[in-house]
């Protein structure tokens, strides 16, 4: 049961600089140009998803220059966030995991084998962990609690295992930890569909992405 409860627990920018300063030849003048932040959010977010759906979920198994990759990109958005209180932002719905640098069940590998990862979201308290394998699932119930504008504190509550969506075992669940929301934010695909992205710290790095439409 131990093995279950931890489940689902650069190029360089100058981020602090909120504006660039350009030459303009034909005037001969420096010109201060406000930098298109929603687009360059857009197009970080695209870039640290395709890497991190290249490198796989599971980043403990990744080299150690793919899991630089991931960082680096994460890392960059950090500046872009939708939101100053990320810890506070309203989730809603399922969430699936793009990437965690987290080894074992919390990224979804148990053994030999990797299972789909995502969060389940009930209200502004309960949410749920859940890893599937074809047809059996584990669900870890849990509880939230923010902390502050980027930090929250989450109790695990019950472990259920389901097979084809009939519950074979339920049990109580321990432990919890501190976890830091580094950023949120909205993206829009190749296809124009509305996104929602979350990067956290466990301290391990994780990725997660909401369909918003």
């Amino acid at each position: 049961m131990k093995l279950f409860t931890c489940l689902l627990l650069g190029g360089s920018f100058d981020w602090k600089q909120p504006f660039q300063l350009i030459r303009d030849p034909s005037a001969a003048s420096n010109l201060l140009v406000d930098v298109d932040t929603t687009a360059l959010k857009n197009d970080i977010i695209v870039e640290l998803l395709e890497t991190a759906q290249s490198v796989g979920q599971v980043g403990s198994i990744a080299t150690e220059e793919d899991r630089l990759k991931v960082e680096m990109l994460a890392q960059s958005l950090i500046p872009l966030s939708d939101s100053k209180q990320p810890a506070r932002y309203p989730l809603e719905g399922v969430h699936k995991l793009v990437y965690s640098a987290a080894p074992g069940a919390s990224s979804g590998k148990i053994g030999p084998f990797v299972g789909k990862v995502s969060q389940f979201f009930e209200d502004d308290e309960i949410f749920y962990n859940r890893v599937e394998f074809g047809p059996l699932s584990i669900a870890l119930r849990a509880k939230r609690e923010v902390k502050n504008n980027d930090t929250i504190k989450v109790s695990f509550l019950e472990t259920a295992f389901s097979l084809f969506g009939k519950t074979l075992k339920k049990s109580q669940a321990g432990g919890g930890g501190v976890w830091k929301v580094k950023f949120v934010g909205t993206y829009r695909d190749g296809d124009g569909k509305e996104k929602l992205v979350r990067i956290m710290e466990t301290p391990s790095l994780f990725v997660l992405e909401h369909s918003l439409s």
